[in-house]
């Protein structure tokens, strides 16, 4: 690899100091660190990889150097190399002085860290600092390791234009039967669907096993007491994670419930699901898919027209090709979609990391 470039870094910066915290967690990292992944940065015997970042419609690669007993803790740019641009990837970012790292797979968990130019001596390789860090949900967690290669399609009872289950394994539906507030709402009793009052067109489920709606006024219920009681706000989706944060995209943003309250984030979309660790990711209405990191949306790799997220945080979606109606469905390996048999219009998945689906003519399945 070549030196640094200095298009690559064409300022400095100089911010607030951080603690020696910090550097204990990344000299752990940096010996707990698990082989590189083809694509996703790394940080290995005291080197972060970096193999694809974008600045200023520029991608290159980077490699940067821990550099020892700082505090705080503080890195070295030591190579960089110039990069075709590719929107397939998904990437680390640098742009305001502020290199942001999405995911660094570390024992099985991601972790995104944000680093900040800072001034060096003139002539000296550009220097970055930890400004904050954190753990968002696992790359893959051991439910979804032992997924067999594709999953067993089972057809179930019914019709469905909608699925939501919880992380108790609860799972209710909308149907296709006209009702007034959109289609006729279903919980699944076993073997049969048993038909509760009230119109939908998408649901969602908590852990506790409550479902929650979006009618066609965009309007959002939960299911309370055998009733349904109004939350509050306007919504298209809405999505519930295991640890039981509900977020809801509409035409004016993103919203997480809080309290009787919905706390808003910058950015719409179409279509939403919650990781077990309170995540949300977003389809957009070009089908672009992002993912809430720290406050800001990281564009993911792939287009889809609904995704579905399990408590063991395996993350499903329909793609965009047509099949008679149907898209192809895609698992996602904490670094690529992996495309498995079958196609649908809607997915939902299980706390087990299985899938359920329904299809364009309405068809239930379960994967298994």
């Amino acid at each position: 690899m070549q030196q640094y470039s200095s298009e690559f870094i064409q300022s400095r910066y100089q911010g607030d100091l951080g603690g020696c915290a910090l550097l204990l967690l990344l000299i752990a990292v940096c010996f707990a660190a698990n082989p590189v992944f083809a694509q996703r940065p790394s940080l290995h015997e005291g080197v972060l990889t970096l193999p694809y970042v974008v600045s200023n419609e520029t991608a290159y690669s980077a490699e940067l150097s821990l550099i020892p007993a700082s505090d705080p803790v503080r890195f070295e740019l030591i190579a960089s190399q110039p990069l075709a641009l590719n929107a397939s990837l998904d990437g680390s970012t640098f742009a305001d002085n502020r290199l942001f790292v999405t995911d660094i797979d570390v024992d099985g968990l991601a972790y995104w860290v944000e680093l900040a130019l800072i001034e060096s001596e003139a002539g000296a390789p550009p220097l970055f600092e930890i400004r904050d860090f954190g753990v968002h949900a696992a790359v893959v967690s051991s439910n979804q390791l032992g997924l067999s290669i594709q999953p067993q399609w089972q057809r179930l009872l019914g019709s469905a234009s909608d699925i939501g289950v919880g992380a108790d394994g609860s799972v209710w539906a909308i149907g296709t039967d006209e009702r007034s507030g959109g289609f006729g709402i279903y919980r699944w009793l076993g073997s049969t669907w048993q038909r509760v009052d009230g119109g939908a067109l998408r649901i969602d489920v908590d852990p506790e096993g409550v479902p929650w709606i979006v009618n066609n006024s965009h309007s959002i219920y939960r299911w309370q007491d055998g009733a349904w009681q109004r939350m509050g706000g306007n919504a298209r989706d809405i999505g519930i994670g295991a640890d039981g944060t509900v977020w809801v995209t509409s035409g004016g943003g993103t919203y997480r419930y809080d309290e009787g309250n919905w706390i808003g984030v910058r950015g719409s979309g179409v279509r939403i699901d919650v990781d077990p660790n309170g995540i949300p990711w977003v389809l957009d209405h070009t089908n672009d898919i992002h993912q809430l990191i720290a406050g800001r949306w990281v564009r993911r790799s792939g287009e889809a027209r609904d995704i579905g997220i399990g408590g063991d945080g395996s993350v499903w979606i329909v793609g965009t090709s047509d099949d008679e109606g149907n898209h192809n469905i895609y698992r996602w390996s904490g670094t690529a979609w992996n495309r498995v048999t079958g196609s649908s219009r809607q997915i939902s998945v299980g706390p087990d990391g299985y899938p359920w689906a329904a299809n364009a003519k309405g068809n239930i399945y379960r994967g298994g």
